[in-house]
């Protein structure tokens, strides 16, 4: 389960430079399939800017999930994974109530369950 737990986590911290990476190199084309967005509104480069600031601190997110993995160990690799996913899951709760429900499942998810299995597990 510790195993299952670290793979948990890592898969978290690829999905967000994979978000990363939409929000910030994604065509206009792209991001709007990708998040539902209409295509109008994604081509502003308001929207643009703001979706590339978002998808850097995605990228923040999946850095500091690796790190607080690889780095420190026992208690203080615990708890700094721990507050990252929670940061992923509060995150997901909040786009879930605000943009599009679907977002606490794949966002969300993973993080819930990697945080359940790094409570016992890690």
């Amino acid at each position: 389960m510790h195993i299952l737990a670290i793979i948990l986590v890592l898969f978290v911290a690829i999905e967000h430079i994979g978000i990363m990476g939409i929000e910030m190199l994604g065509s206009n084309q792209f991001i709007s399939k990708s998040f539902n967005m209409p295509l109008e509104v994604v081509s502003k480069p308001e929207m643009r800017a703001a979706l590339s600031n978002q998808g850097i601190y995605n990228g923040f997110v999946a850095l500091a999930l690796m790190l607080a993995l690889f780095i420190p160990t026992g208690t203080i690799m615990k708890t700094l994974v721990l507050c990252f996913l929670g940061f992923v899951i509060f995150a997901a709760i909040f786009g879930a109530m605000t943009v599009y429900k679907r977002i606490l499942l794949f966002q969300g998810g993973p993080a819930i369950i990697a945080f359940l299995l790094g409570i016992f597990f890690l």
